[in-house]
């Protein structure tokens, strides 16, 4: 008897094929309805993340597995017995797997995200794809490995082989795995975050990007500058962003002729503005009538403004100038300037 002329045979295997072939094209509509609904609380377009990391490595099982069936189910049922048929299918549903998960792992993917942020990690671009190409590499890893094993091979040798492989990498390659170790550091510790004004080395400004082996700062002149992580590691390094209050620090000279009268009254009213001024922190406010220098009468004024904004705290750095300004004027005195009293004893006429 042939078999391909003996149709029953085949009507089941068909559809079984037509099953596997229909849930095959509609599997991502199909997946990301259920995914919606039996995952409610995770936050928006995470659903669809997931939906696209499952997408084309479930379409391949799908359709691996599917074939696979339709031949067992039918007169071919003999290829499917074949030893490396049955690993290819094992191979391609390990591969499908691992694909997964790799595709979860990336640092776009609103459910690594999200699992990041469930972990406490305070996530940003760049930690976020430093923990992604770390996962990624493991799963690349573990996943050859899997089907190296699949095939009757021997895995301690490959396990060695990276082993020396890693040794010969690490010893050509010390700075940057000095640089990446660095990088792990700074993850942890989380001495700052992506849009942190730091300083660090005499380089002042905002954090760009935090890579696997530099870190970019963008400085006030907007010039990239890029620092190895080895570096941020041994270098201390001053974080302007996680101080809660700024501190102003202003002496004001008034001229000589200034009386003590108008000292007292002027150190009085300046501290009672700043008292009201809902830009600068109360407890932490200090006027007082400092030195009588070469030329003028210094008072010293030092407080601290809770805005750490610098553009916010420029703007209320002069407001309290203002604020000094009018008061002066409001007391009868005025700023002093550098100057010289020059004395005569006698005119030149004068003299013998």
């Amino acid at each position: 008897m042939n078999i391909f002329t003996d149709l029953e045979q085949w009507v089941y295997p068909l559809f079984i094929f037509l099953f596997f072939l229909l849930l095959f094209g509609s599997f991502h509509w199909l997946f990301l309805y259920i995914v919606r609904l039996t995952i409610r609380k995770l936050p928006i377009n995470t659903d669809n993340d997931i939906a696209k990391a499952f997408d084309h490595p479930a379409r391949l099982s799908i359709g691996i597995l599917g074939l696979y069936i339709m031949l067992k189910v039918s007169p071919l049922y003999f290829i499917t017995e074949n030893i490396l048929v049955i690993k290819g299918v094992h191979t391609c549903i390990i591969f499908s797997m691992f694909w997964i998960a790799y595709n979860l792992a990336t640092s776009t993917n609103g459910l690594f995200v999200h699992l990041l942020n469930y972990l406490g990690f305070k996530v940003n671009y760049s930690i976020s794809n430093i923990l992604s190409a770390f996962f990624r590499t493991v799963l690349l890893v573990l996943g050859t490995a899997m089907i190296i094993s699949e095939w009757g091979y021997d895995i301690n040798g490959f396990i060695a082989g990276l082993s020396l492989g890693g040794l010969a990498i690490s010893l050509a390659a010390k700075d940057t795995m000095s640089n990446i170790f660095a990088g792990m550091i700074i993850l942890a510790d989380k001495p700052f975050n992506v849009g942190d004004w730091v300083i660090c080395n005499n380089i002042e400004g905002s954090i760009e990007q935090i890579s696997f082996r530099s870190t970019s700062v963008r400085t006030i002149e907007q010039a990239l500058v890029y620092i190895p992580n080895s570096l941020l590691t041994t270098t201390p390094i001053i974080n302007y962003t996680k101080r809660n209050k700024r501190r102003i620090d202003i002496t004001v000279g008034v001229v000589y002729n200034t009386t003590r009268k108008q000292l007292q009254e002027i150190v009085e009213k300046v501290k009672a503005s700043l008292i009201k001024n809902d830009d600068i922190c109360n407890e932490d406010i200090l006027v007082v009538f400092n030195q009588m220098n070469s030329s003028s009468l210094d008072i010293r004024i030092i407080c601290y403004s809770h805005l750490t904004d610098f553009n916010a705290y420029t703007y209320a750095k002069e407001k309290v100038n203002f604020d000094i300004m009018g008061i002066l004027e409001e007391v009868g005195t005025s700023a002093a300037y550098p100057s010289t009293s020059v004395y005569i004893e006698k005119m030149v006429s004068e003299l013998p």
